[in-house]
């Protein structure tokens, strides 16, 4: 095992920006889907805990799921090519269909496998 396998992802506790309009701005992850190392990367699933929101916000639950959509740390790629962002970013979902309407910045395509309606929203460019 390499060290930089165990280093590389999104850890419990780490704080997210959110890539919505949903009205959240920062989130701590409280829980990451079936990965093997309890790392996140980008296309997987968590759940968070919303640190700090507008007051507009539409999201009424404490702890939403989400999908990570940018990460810091870079991403190999299948072809062989790296990607990397410059922050930690997340978009909230609910039954596998955004709760936003707009997504802000950059989003990498590793994430159409685990949700496709968000990559429609992304090709679509709504």
């Amino acid at each position: 095992m390499q060290l930089t396998q165990v280093l590389s992802g999104l850890w419990r506790q780490s704080i997210v920006r959110s890539a919505d309009n949903s009205g959240v701005i920062k989130a701590c992850i409280i829980g990451i889907g079936k990965n093997k190392w309890g790392t996140g990367k980008i296309g997987d699933r968590i759940r968070v805990s919303i640190r700090d929101k507008t007051n507009d916000c539409t999201i009424q639950e404490k702890t939403p799921k989400g999908i990570i959509v940018r990460r810091k740390k870079e991403t190999k790629r299948k072809d062989g090519s790296y990607i990397k962002f410059d922050d930690n970013a997340f978009v909230i979902i609910s039954k596998n269909k955004l709760k936003a309407t707009k997504i802000k910045g950059p989003v990498a395509m590793e994430t159409r496998h685990n949700c496709k309606n968000l990559a429609r929203t992304v090709i679509l460019g709504i």
